[in-house]
């Protein structure tokens, strides 16, 4: 994960997090915000395959990139949507001086778990797939990543998952594809199916654990110990679980100092002219409102998904606009954010102040959950101060 800072104009702009180019895919009023990520790092990881394939193909006389082009998501055609914004170099590398300090503290802490729980051992001949991203994140911080056969599109963090076989996206499963992998459990989450390709699974033998999506903050803590009582190893995934509450909390009292919460809209957009506002039930509020903002939707009674409409907008009036970085790719950077009609009419529009976050880091709900929340609290203050300054 890289995180980035620039300032805009006067009133100043926080952006954060590296602009991906992919599209978020389509979300009903109740929709499942999980899939959504999975979809979207989908559509992510095919773009970045079609690329890889045209670099390495020759030059020709006719560029073959600006045909390929036309048919690659309109994000994917703006993958530079933070041109616009030029970033020193040693932000660079504290962005991955950051990313790997994350990596190696998780690391850290899974050995911390495997200490704890000594004699606790994954069973002999165990083949596990995961199937979600925040599921695979919990596998890694057990620190029984080796027991990992296979993985869906979303499970890219961290970096290591990379290196095993990629199923597809977790709603759109091959039972063939999985069963070549010759698991014995794969865990995933109910949005995992089609449910005939589960029922093939159960029939050949494998055990298969789903978990319901999950939008409290209490939410990696209930996984970690799903994950962990299917692994049998429930001792270390409770060492992993209250270390992760333990992380909570602290964060949380921190973010609480805040002196003036600010409003915080949470913009969910994609591509094919798919935007929406998120009110009150959804992930968003909770982290939001664990970071010492306060949801600027929930809080004039907009429940679930919303239309994003001139006059929603305009009701709810966000002093801050927060969205994912697929999204932003999206529309083509904070620019496009901003011509989307309504946006650049309120005050989180008219000041420019919008925050980004990695999709999977922000609303996934996993291990890393405490982090996302002390990076959202940080990026609060910040503003609050830029404001306090004006």
């Amino acid at each position: 994960m890289q995180l980035w800072m620039s300032r805009w104009g006067k009133t100043g702009l926080l952006l954060v997090g590296l602009l991906l180019a992919a599209a978020l895919p389509a979300v009903g009023c109740g929709g499942d915000e999980q899939q959504a990520i999975a979809q979207a790092v989908e559509e992510q990881s095919q773009q970045q395959a079609a690329e890889q394939a045209a670099e390495e193909e020759p030059a020709t006389a006719a560029d073959p990139s600006a045909s390929q082009a036309e048919d690659q998501p309109e994000a994917q055609q703006d993958a530079s949507a933070s041109a616009s914004v030029e970033q020193p170099q040693q932000e660079d590398e504290a962005a991955e001086q950051q990313a790997a300090g994350q990596e190696n503290e998780q690391t850290q802490a899974a050995e911390a778990q495997q200490s704890g729980a000594a004699g606790e051992t994954v069973a002999e001949g165990t083949r596990l797939v995961t199937l979600f991203g925040d599921l695979t994140e919990i596998v890694y911080a057990l620190g029984v990543e080796q027991y990992l056969v296979a993985r869906d599109t979303s499970s890219v963090y961290p970096a290591a998952t990379e290196d095993l076989p990629n199923l597809g996206f977790a709603g759109a499963l091959n039972a063939e594809a999985i069963l070549a992998m010759e698991p014995t459990l794969v865990i995933g989450t109910d949005m995992a199916g089609p449910p005939g390709v589960l029922d093939q699974l159960r029939e050949a033998g494998v055990e298969v654990v789903l978990l319901e999506e999950l939008n409290g903050l209490d939410a990696a803590q209930i996984k970690i110990r799903v994950v962990g009582e299917a692994l049998g190893i429930p001792q270390t995934a409770e060492a992993l679980a209250l270390d992760v509450e333990r992380r909570l909390a602290e964060v949380m009292a921190e973010a609480a100092e805040i002196e003036r919460p600010l409003r915080v809209l949470h913009v969910y957009v994609r591509r094919g002219g798919v935007q929406l506002v998120s009110g009150a039930g959804n992930r968003a509020q909770a982290i939001i409102e664990a970071a010492g903002g306060l949801d600027a939707a929930a809080e004039i009674g907009i429940e679930g998904w919303q239309p994003l409409t001139p006059e929603a907008l305009v009701a709810i009036d966000p002093e801050v606009y927060l969205v994912m970085d697929l999204g932003l790719g999206v529309v083509g950077g904070i620019e496009g954010l901003l011509e989307i009609p309504g946006m650049a009419e309120t005050q989180a529009g008219r000041a420019r102040r919008v925050i980004s976050m990695p999709d999977l880091y922000l609303l996934g709900f996993g291990p890393r959950l405490p982090e996302a929340i002390a990076d959202l609290a940080a990026y609060l203050r910040g503003i609050e101060a830029e404001i306090g300054s004006e």
